[in-house]
């Protein structure tokens, strides 16, 4: 699993997810528009991003969560849990996961941020959601047109992207603070 890890490290995200809406995107927008949930409404291709991105961010996530397994498996409470005669998988459900969750918390919203730039530069290039769809980079895509004659068309969708990402950037540091106990005085 690592390697495969390896593997998706190596070839970059973006470049994965533009080419696989480049290829994909119009063959999404038909089949996917039939799906009574969705429906016709330019969204479809929302779904094949959101699968690319995910596709390429697990990794990243997969790597913090087993290094911080490494690290507490060297841990005393561990060895004390072993001496005591619980079993592996005790050990894992009482002492491991719920070390693993803050580190799973925090990389999560601040992983959120870079999938909004990510759907959002897609969505700009013309790759992801199509109108009548809604996408903050549709919109800056949009206004991008009236930049001579009327800026705040690009500028406000701009300033919401930054105030999203800022927002969930603030809340991963504020979650790591809260949850490290190392960094209390």
């Amino acid at each position: 699993m690592a390697r495969f890890a390896d593997l998706i490290f190596a070839f970059p995200g973006l470049l994965f997810v533009i080419l696989l809406t480049g290829i994909f995107g119009t063959q999404a927008d038909v089949t996917l528009s039939r799906v009574p949930i969705l429906g016709p409404n330019g969204n479809a291709r929302l779904i094949l991003v959101s699968m690319a991105l995910a596709l390429t961010s697990w990794p990243l996530m997969a790597r913090y969560v087993r290094g911080q397994t490494m690290q507490i498996k060297q841990q005393q409470f561990i060895e004390a849990a072993k001496t005591a005669g619980s079993s592996d998988f005790s050990i894992i459900v009482r002492h491991i996961i719920p070390n693993l969750l803050s580190v799973v918390i925090i990389v999560s919203t601040l992983n959120i941020s870079n999938t909004i730039i990510s759907e959002a530069g897609i969505s700009l290039l013309g790759l992801g959601v199509q109108p009548p769809g809604a996408s903050i980079g549709l919109m800056i895509s949009d206004g991008a047109t009236l930049l001579s004659t009327h800026p705040w068309e690009a500028l406000l969708p701009s300033g919401v992207l930054a105030a999203i990402v800022l927002a969930f950037s603030f809340l991963g540091d504020g979650l790591r603070d809260a949850f490290d106990p190392r960094t209390k005085d």
